[in-house]
């Protein structure tokens, strides 16, 4: 039987030597050998003028980065191909590090959920992000940090790894929507999403580097004109969105969100639960603060609905599926909540673990 063969990069198609002036002859990209040199300049060229990221950590290297065209993770890396390796993220405000202990908390949660070995301790945790977030001299800015199997190999055995990695970045803040978009003014019209299959709870519970169903679960929102989605199971109750908790407010003031069952235990979640029950339930704003099944119909019926996440984000939902939620405009709890949560960040108020201080250079 005949085999289809192709020409080499030093043939051409009818098998006669090629010109030595391969660049000038148009060769095809995998044609081309790259010394270690041509790569990096390439790279260069590519990435030149892409900021967002301020420098990288990296433990198999075992020094800071701040030129993104050398923040790279080893292909082999199992975190990259078979997806073993975990992640979370925190926030860099006023040059503090906030709620880092209890990221740290879930990361360490997750990485025992996925098997991974942890070489760090959770203070050695805890100083290498501090660390990268002084190596990159922001003050304010997101850190997102991985702890991986390892590179080693592509097979799908973590024994073949030589060590685990940890990874650490510092990056802009992410905004959302078009320019001159404010949540806190604007509030974001949402779709729900019921097409896109839930995470099974084991990956729900554990931040692994697998975001396909996250992505998945955007891609079906904006399909609908929302941004996040929202998650309605095959018996009519809220789960999540892609990447925030989600909870109501009734029309007389009671705060409802779904138990952390089956979903992303969410920090930011676990802080508004505690500012409810405290500060707004004293002031009168809310009545009763509950966690239990949230229908979607009971949310949609509600005065307000709310996204949360990323320490900091309160992000008010004034329309789902095309229908206002209470009046259509960002509520009074959304906005109280927002004013607790940035003033609790800004003024660095709270234990040692709350809000770390950077000692930058």
């Amino acid at each position: 039987m005949a085999l289809r063969t192709v020409p080499t990069a030093d043939e051409n198609a009818d098998g006669n030597a090629a010109p030595l002036n391969r660049a000038a002859d148009g060769l095809r990209p995998a044609q081309q050998v790259l010394s270690a040199a041509e790569a990096v300049e390439r790279m260069a060229a590519r990435r030149q003028g892409k900021r967002g990221c301020h420098a990288m950590f990296s433990s198999y290297l075992g020094g800071v980065v701040t030129d993104p065209t050398v923040m790279t993770v080893p292909l082999d890396d199992h975190m990259v191909h078979r997806g073993h390796g975990i992640f979370d993220t925190c926030s860099l405000v006023n040059g503090r590090l906030y709620r880092l202990g209890i990221h740290i908390d879930r990361l360490l949660a997750s990485a025992e959920g996925a098997r991974l070995a942890v070489p760090w301790s959770r203070d050695e945790l805890i100083q290498m992000v501090a660390d990268t977030a002084a190596s990159s001299g922001v003050r304010d800015g997101i850190v997102r940090y991985w702890l991986t199997a390892g590179p080693g190999g592509f097979s799908f055995q973590p024994a073949e790894c030589e060590e685990p990695c940890f990874y650490c970045v510092v990056l802009d803040p992410m905004g959302f929507g078009s320019d001159g978009f404010d949540p806190m003014v604007d509030g974001f019209r949402e779709a729900t999403v019921r097409n896109t299959p839930m995470k099974p709870p084991l990956l729900a519970q554990i931040k692994s580097n697998n975001y396909l169903l996250n992505v998945l679960t955007h891609l079906e929102a904006a399909d609908g004109g929302g941004m996040f989605g929202i998650i309605v199971d095959d018996d009519g109750f809220i789960a999540e969105a892609c990447v925030l908790n989600v909870c109501s407010i009734s029309t007389d003031g009671v705060f409802v969100t779904p138990p952390f069952e089956g979903i992303l235990h969410g920090t930011t979640m676990r802080r508004l639960l505690d500012l409810a029950r405290g500060t707004l339930c004293g002031e009168g704003l809310l009545r009763d603060v509950q966690q239990r099944p949230l229908r979607a119909d009971e949310a949609r019926a509600g005065s307000e609905l709310i996204m949360s996440g990323g320490d900091t984000h309160v992000y008010p939902v004034v329309e789902w599926d095309g229908a206002p939620i209470g009046n259509g405009t960002v509520g009074p709890v959304a906005q109280r909540l927002h004013e607790l949560i940035t003033a609790e960040t800004e003024a660095g108020d709270g234990s040692p673990d709350d809000f770390i201080e950077v000692r930058y250079p």
